[in-house]
């Protein structure tokens, strides 16, 4: 299996949570609130951003660019962590706050990959979907609160 099939294949495994505890979520919202898959959500969402930013830092020296951008979103990544679970514990707050750094490391990122078009279309693609699991999350929340 070439390296391109086997990124392919553990992007979207990676991006299978974001998917699946929405849809369940919005089926079955009981089955959210028991399951605790509001928690599941930040928490991969978290898990994973954190991921692609220590990514970016090899990305960024590879390129030789400054690491200051990947830094700087783990700091607002660890900063948004520690407001939510030691200020306002606002779930919707939290979602807003990591959608924004997604946001962020996808154009920092967009920037550093030169070459590799399929992988600038796969981070496209993977960006825009976690984007929208995001927001139905957030409308979850807000529509079950």
């Amino acid at each position: 299996m070439i390296l391109q099939d086997q990124v392919k294949i553990f992007s979207y495994l990676g991006l299978l949570p974001f998917i699946l505890v929405p849809i369940i979520a919005w089926i079955s919202p009981q089955t959210a609130f028991d399951n605790n898959l509001i928690e599941v959500f930040y928490s991969w969402s978290t898990l994973m951003l954190a991921f692609m930013i220590g990514t970016s830092w090899s990305l960024a020296l590879k390129n030789n660019r400054i690491i200051f951008m990947v830094v700087a979103l783990f700091a607002l990544l660890f900063a948004g962590v520690i407001l939510f679970y030691f200020i306002s514990s606002n779930v919707i707050f939290f979602l807003a706050v990591l959608l924004i750094i997604y946001e962020m490391q996808y154009f920092f990122e967009k920037n550093l990959i030169k070459d590799d078009d399929w992988y600038k279309n796969l981070r496209f693609h993977l960006t825009f979907s976690i984007r929208i699991c995001h927001l139905l999350m957030i409308a979850f929340i807000f529509t079950n609160q």
